[in-house]
């Protein structure tokens, strides 16, 4: 792992080249973090990924797929051009890696039950209970209630996800929770089905496919075998609910990023796969805004114009206050920008750079209430 000096040397190396395409993904619990580091510098950079997710043995492969152990390790990759969560446990927050074995599907919810209920129509900026296009990156369900307690009120706030299935005790009023299969191994398809049944008795119009197959710490899929889940396990709800793609981050590695995205369209377009939005994640540095949004609208492209949901993003910095400023320069052009229906900050949880802190909104969470 790179020491402190050697972070700021890279790092001042990298505003020395103008690098605009840095990415970084970070899923943290105690403040760890997922570096991804991508420059106008031919250097090496150190991914380091950490991941909330229920420790359980290596389930017996249906796909073809990684099986390390649940471990934080480093991987060593050379970038050269610019570019670009593991859900909670069902009870208890979760606080180990969940590196992607795929399992042996279960039996997928019948077509003709999902014809029962007809698929709700909703149209972009104004899904969900109320108007506006943001929502919540959560672990901790009850920490979205700061957003509308003590004179906070994020009137434009009406969707929450948590990278699983089941919304693990959230009950803030108007605020739809959508559920997501992060991967299709045993641990989260064994509740897949009875957590969407359960989320669409209760309110939610839409569901997300998996997260970040192009990434080896994550969902771990070629963008074939992903296709092949996705129909198994999330089109048979396609005719409740509105269905996202398996996100991607914006990676600039070959086969990674909108790479994956493509090739995933590629295939679900030979194979049948129902989706209604692609789903993209990004993370730069402050000064990289500008790829957020040709980020987004090139994610739409990929998907023949269809909205894109945003579901993870942040630049990268520490400082509460760029952030803050950050949001409430970038947030209002995510309001207006007619390729994206809807976006959530990364994340709802204690942290510098994050939403809460001490308990309620940091100045970050306060710029994304108001803004």
């Amino acid at each position: 792992m790179f020491n402190k000096q050697a972070v700021t040397a890279l790092a001042s190396l990298a505003l020395a080249k103008e690098a605009v395409a840095f990415n970084a993904h970070r899923h943290s619990h105690e403040e760890r973090d997922i570096v991804h580091a991508h420059t106008h510098v031919e250097i090496v950079t150190e991914w380091v990924t950490v991941t909330a997710g229920p420790g359980q043995p290596a389930p017996s492969p249906d796909y073809a797929a990684p099986q390390n152990p649940l471990t934080t390790t480093p991987t060593y990759v050379v970038v050269q051009t610019p570019a670009a969560v593991e859900p909670p446990a069902p009870v208890v927050p979760p606080t180990t890696l969940q590196t992607a074995v795929v399992a042996t599907p279960v039996t997928s919810p019948k077509e003709e039950g999902a014809q029962d209920t007809p698929k709700k129509e909703t149209s972009s900026g104004s899904t969900g209970t109320s108007g506006g296009k943001r929502g919540f990156a959560y672990n901790d369900a009850s920490l979205v209630k700061n957003f509308f307690t003590n004179g906070n009120e994020c009137t434009n706030c009406p969707w929450a996800y948590n990278w699983d299935s089941s919304d693990n005790g959230l009950s803030q009023p108007g605020v739809e929770y959508v559920p997501q299969l992060w991967g299709p191994i045993d641990v989260h398809l064994q509740r897949w089905e009875q957590n969407v049944a359960s989320s669409i008795k209760a309110g939610s119009t839409h569901i997300l496919s998996f997260n970040e197959c192009d990434m080896p710490s994550q969902c771990n899929l070629d963008a074939s075998s992903a296709a092949d889940a996705h129909i198994k396990h999330v089109n048979p709800f396609s005719k409740q609910v509105k269905i996202g793609s398996p996100a991607v981050t914006n990676s600039n590695i070959p086969g990674q990023g909108l790479d994956w995205l493509k090739a995933w369209v590629d295939a679900c377009d030979a194979k049948g796969c129902v989706y209604d939005f692609c789903v993209v994640h990004w993370y730069s540095p402050l000064e990289a805004a500008d790829t957020l949004f040709t980020h987004i609208k090139q994610a739409s492209e990929i998907c023949g114009g269809k909205p894109v949901w945003l579901t993870e993003f942040a630049p990268l910095s520490h400082d509460d206050s760029a952030v803050s400023s950050w949001i409430q320069t970038n947030i209002p052009k995510l309001d207006a920008l007619k390729e994206l229906e809807r976006y959530s900050f990364f994340m709802v949880a204690e942290g510098n750079g994050k939403l809460i802190s001490s308990g309620g909104l940091s100045g970050a969470g306060k710029a994304y209430a108001s803004a």
